[in-house]
């Protein structure tokens, strides 16, 4: 599979991301998905989540890139990460891809075109091919393999020979909705037909992702003491550039908290009330609370700025230290 030829200097590449962004929400709208567009950090390159979108209850989390070589293991991390948190597919939407319709599968999230997220969402029959590495993959349904297969009153060794697949993955493919290589698939669709194929979905695209770990490191052992939680009962996943510092979910699922820490050591204060403004946006559309870790010395100040800007102050959990 080839990509376009990244061309042009900053200014052009900033301008192009700013039309497919914008592309981008209007195919979410379109499709009936209400979505919060995230501005922390404030430099485009150091970002990783761009863009919330949920739909009855089915949520989007999107990075909005040029250069599909650039995606880097932050910006990967903090994707499955949060994605992992909020029960969410995370999305590279990308201009650089030459073929439209097809996903492609990379470090365990998944990178796409702008066209091609449209007509995921209109649900046409178009998409249906996986790249994964330099192999393509289609989507067997079981069931409808079943009831092809029944109706055509061959039994699983019939097909095994007439497919040339083996008698134990025709097994396999009929107990499992299953992502097979291109080869594989043709041969099951030269004997049963078209119909076994199921269209990418993101139901399906959500099937096939591999769960983040959680964060166990120190900090957020030391985070968890902060909040007077125990580490048995929920479970911490680390964003690194973005809004939110951490993600908590109880183990249930039924509880998200975001949480900013407020280490003016390390960035201003002006921009610690940006991370929960940002923030605060999350909550829009994942039902959560924010809880911020705040020095003594600035948490005033803080909540000042956040009363400023009309902020829901009854969302926050302000825990002082030191």
């Amino acid at each position: 599979m080839s990509y376009k030829v990244p061309h042009g200097g900053f200014d052009q590449r900033k301008r192009e991301v700013k039309l497919l962004l914008e592309r981008v929400k209007t195919i979410l709208s379109r499709n009936g998905y209400s979505f919060e567009v995230l501005n922390y950090p404030s430099s485009y390159r150091e970002r990783s989540i761009d863009l919330v979108a949920v739909k009855d209850g089915s949520r989007l989390l999107l990075r909005v890139k040029l250069g599909i070589k650039n995606v880097h293991k932050d910006e990967v991390n903090d994707l499955i990460n949060a994605a992992s948190a909020i029960d969410a597919v995370p999305l590279v939407l990308n201009d650089e891809i030459t073929y439209d319709n097809v996903v492609h599968e990379r470090e365990g999230l998944y990178v796409i075109s702008d066209k091609t997220l449209n007509n995921i969402l209109r649900r046409t029959s178009d998409v249906f091919l996986i790249q994964r590495k330099n192999s393509l993959f289609i989507r067997i349904n079981s069931k409808k393999l079943e009831r092809i297969k029944a109706e055509r009153g061959l039994s699983l060794g019939d097909l095994a020979l007439s497919s040339g697949v083996s008698r134990r993955m025709i097994f396999h493919y009929l107990r499992n909705d299953s992502n097979v290589s291109l080869e594989v698939a043709e041969r099951l669709i030269e004997v049963l037909g078209e119909d076994i194929i199921d269209p990418i979905t993101m139901e399906s695209l959500k099937l096939g992702l591999t769960k983040a770990s959680p964060d166990t490191t120190a900090e957020s052992t030391k985070l968890l003491e902060l909040l007077e939680l125990s580490k048995d009962k929920v479970t911490t996943y680390r964003v690194s550039k973005s809004a939110p510092d951490f993600i908590i979910i109880s183990r249930d699922g039924c509880e998200v908290s975001f949480v900013v820490e407020g280490d003016v050591g390390r960035i201003t204060l002006k921009d610690v009330v940006r991370k929960i403004l940002e923030t605060e946006k999350l909550t829009r559309i994942v039902p959560s609370d924010i809880k911020t870790v705040l020095r003594r010395s600035i948490r005033n100040a803080v909540l000042d700025e956040l009363s400023v800007y009309g902020t829901n102050l009854n969302k926050i959990t302000v825990i002082s230290h030191k």
